[in-house]
């Protein structure tokens, strides 16, 4: 299964070349990318996760606090950060824990259910630029969101964790990251759903006889 497949390759991940990594990130996505129930599986988690954080988390934490979780503040700043952490107890840290943990998952299968329907769409649209992406892996590039996330959630639990005592470049770092998520995901998003939509037109224009 994908999550076997993920789990086994963790610690290989976190050691190997920069390379190393690209490569096998690529060929989990083309994995993906080809088979539909890994696809389904994938978006399930993904969607999972996310559902779960708004059913059990969310609700219970924004009462607490007067303020959403720092990832869903889009206009977050320094000076909110250290407005808002005064409302941080004991209850409100734990919640932020383990939101923290739980979105260790959803930025890399949301990342790898775009990535798999670029590289779909891609494959359908031109067999010659999905050979050079594939030969270069530039499908793992569609993880950059997530490694702006995880970097923005490190310093989100420095920064809480931390509190009274105020780290301000910590608190400045999770601000320029959520930035950069947020940037490259749109840039992402952009080009991926166009693709998606061309490739389905193509094929269904095959598929009744009105293109090649």
């Amino acid at each position: 299964m994908i999550t076997s497949a993920i789990g086994s390759n963790y610690v290989f991940l976190a050691t190997a070349p920069e390379a190393v990594k690209m490569k096998t990130l690529n060929n989990l996505v083309l994995q993906v990318s080809q088979s539909c129930w890994m696809f389904i599986l994938s978006a399930f988690i993904a969607f999972g996760s996310l559902i779960f954080v708004f059913s059990n988390i969310r609700d219970v934490f924004e009462p607490i606090v007067g303020a959403p979780i720092f990832d869903f503040q889009n206009d977050l700043t320094v000076e909110k950060i250290f407005i808002q952490l005064p409302n941080y107890n004991e209850a409100a840290i734990s919640l932020y824990n383990a939101f923290v943990f739980v979105d260790l998952f959803f930025p890399f299968f949301a990342a790898l259910v775009l990535a798999a329907a670029g590289a779909f769409a891609i494959r359908r649209l031109s067999t010659k630029w999905y050979d050079v992406m594939n030969g270069r892996s530039l499908f793992a590039l569609f993880f950059i969101p997530t490694l702006c996330d995880w970097t923005e959630n490190i310093f989100a639990i420095a920064v809480v964790n931390s509190y009274p005592r105020e780290l301000t470049l910590a608190a400045a770092m999770l601000v320029f990251a959520k930035k950069g998520k947020l940037a490259t995901l749109v840039i992402m998003q952009l080009l991926v759903w166009p693709l998606v939509a061309l490739a389905l037109a193509k094929s269904a224009g095959q598929k009744f006889g009105l293109m090649k």
